[in-house]
């Protein structure tokens, strides 16, 4: 019996320190700290919230939504209302926000990081997981961190309804990378269009 409590304890504080871990780093980072947007005025966008939240709920829609305008027609209003929608229905929502006048919410690899500390709260599994394959968490290499940080674990909830998966809300994607000027910017915004296709 102290040989399981041992074990228990030990896995318990890897889990522990895999989650400090993914939290530290989106800290670091600058965290998503950012103030969510006003949602969309009541009584307005009612159709196309309706269509968002039913392609969300479709298991044979594609699992991406892309909402495109120009600047300033509502997009992240938009976006804030979807969020609040599905908070109100209890879904897992992880929502981030390129920002570019903060260096530190520009880039795929904040992205990542962000979207598996939220993954990590709420499925113990994939913190086990993240535990058990001794990731480098502090990789800079977005590839890397997509694998290691999300499409593995997320590979192996299986048991986890369609209803249960969180919905991450990605807005201003314009903005990954910063001024589309700089190169190094440039190449992390293709980089995160390839990898989303």
């Amino acid at each position: 019996m102290d040989g399981f409590r041992d074990q228990l304890v030990a896995d318990l504080t890897i889990e522990i320190r895999v989650a400090q871990e993914l939290d530290n780093l989106v800290w670091a980072l600058g965290g998503n700290g950012l103030p969510l947007r006003e949602p969309c005025m009541v009584g307005t966008c009612l159709d196309i919230l309706q269509e968002i939240e039913t392609r969300i709920k479709s298991t044979d829609s594609p699992n991406m939504i892309w909402i495109r305008g120009s600047p300033g027609v509502g997009k992240s209003a938009l976006v804030a209302s979807i969020m609040t929608r599905l908070q109100d229905q209890k879904r897992h929502v992880i929502w981030f926000w390129f920002n570019r006048t903060q260096s530190t919410t520009i880039t795929t690899e904040a992205l990542w990081r962000v979207v598996a500390c939220g993954l990590t709260r709420w499925y113990l599994s994939l913190c086990q997981q993240l535990a058990q394959g001794n990731t480098e968490l502090s990789s800079s290499n977005i590839d890397h961190l997509f694998e290691t940080l999300i499409e593995k674990p997320l590979s192996t909830l299986d048991s986890v309804s369609h209803e249960e998966l969180p919905v991450i809300v990605i807005d201003a994607l314009e903005e990954c990378g910063g001024l589309r000027y700089d190169l190094s910017g440039q190449k992390d915004y293709d980089d995160l269009l390839r990898m989303l296709r």
